[in-house]
């Protein structure tokens, strides 16, 4: 007969698994990005070489998939801000995997290319007082939403 095991002990030894697991992967991340360090660095490292890191954010994440660069342009006058028109024109040169996504509540556009080696994301935020970019009332969206209350008899 088998000996039931404490529930307790059972969520302790199901979470020690998963924390190897996530361990193990996160290894195999860095030594990824360890791999393709200089790749990375020779592809890329002069496009951002004059990105002003006091106003702006530079990341870099990893993935099963590929490393993404991530990178926050802050506090722009607009989009045509001579910083981001040098990341897309670079970025577009390289591939023609590229989306974009507008935010207009939050005077954001994102933008995404998908390179051999690594993904880029940029997303460009424009001041509130930005003389060429603001956000305009199109319509009103309205949604029905259910609402529920706890009854117990």
């Amino acid at each position: 007969m088998k000996r039931k095991v404490n529930p307790l002990i059972q969520a302790i030894n199901e979470a020690s698994s998963k924390s190897r697991r996530d361990g193990h992967e996160l290894i195999s991340k860095a030594k990824m990005l360890e791999q393709k360090k200089m790749k990375i660095r020779a592809n890329y490292s002069a496009v951002f070489k004059d990105l002003d890191l006091s106003m702006h954010n530079l990341y870099m994440r990893t993935s099963m998939y590929k490393p993404t660069i991530d990178i926050s342009m802050n506090h722009l006058e607009s989009f045509k801000d001579i910083q981001l028109t040098t990341l897309l024109d670079f970025f577009t040169s390289q591939t023609d995997k590229v989306s974009t996504r507008d935010w207009p509540q939050y005077l954001n556009r994102d933008y995404t290319f998908e390179l051999e080696d690594v993904v880029v994301s940029i997303s460009a935020y424009v001041r509130s007082d930005s003389p060429t970019c603001r956000k305009v009332k199109v319509g009103v969206k309205i949604e029905e939403v259910d609402q529920y209350e706890l009854i117990c008899d």
